[in-house]
């Protein structure tokens, strides 16, 4: 008798508890979500930050090559190298953090989902 008492009780404890596990769960992926679109938009801004810098060197480059200067068009050079390589980074980065995005919401959507069949 105390045996079957025992795994009622657990039962009803289980079936207590999960939803308010499967809530966690769900404003847990929210929290990821909020997160990842932060971190989208900090890799845009920085983006848009460094294509303005590359257009200023490229500018810059053209400006000494009309003025014969090769000493400064290869700095600008470099500078556009580096610039050019920085963007590269940051749109990985951003690849990343989208690839990261879609999959917190896939979770989002399969713990809603989760949630609504445990209540």
């Amino acid at each position: 008798m105390t045996k079957i008492f025992t795994l009622l009780t657990t039962v009803a404890a289980i079936a207590f508890v999960s939803p308010a596990f499967a809530d966690n769960e769900v404003q847990s992926d929210k929290q990821d979500i909020q997160a990842d679109i932060n971190a989208i938009h900090k890799d845009n801004v920085a983006l848009k930050k460094d294509r303005d810098t590359l257009a200023r060197d490229r500018a810059a480059k053209a400006a000494d090559k009309v003025n014969d200067n090769n000493g400064k068009q290869m700095a600008d050079s470099t500078r556009i190298g580096a610039v050019q390589t920085a963007i590269g980074e940051k749109e990985a980065e951003r690849k990343v953090d989208r690839e990261k995005l879609a999959h917190d919401q896939k979770e989002l959507t399969e713990d809603r989902a989760n949630a609504e069949n445990n209540r």
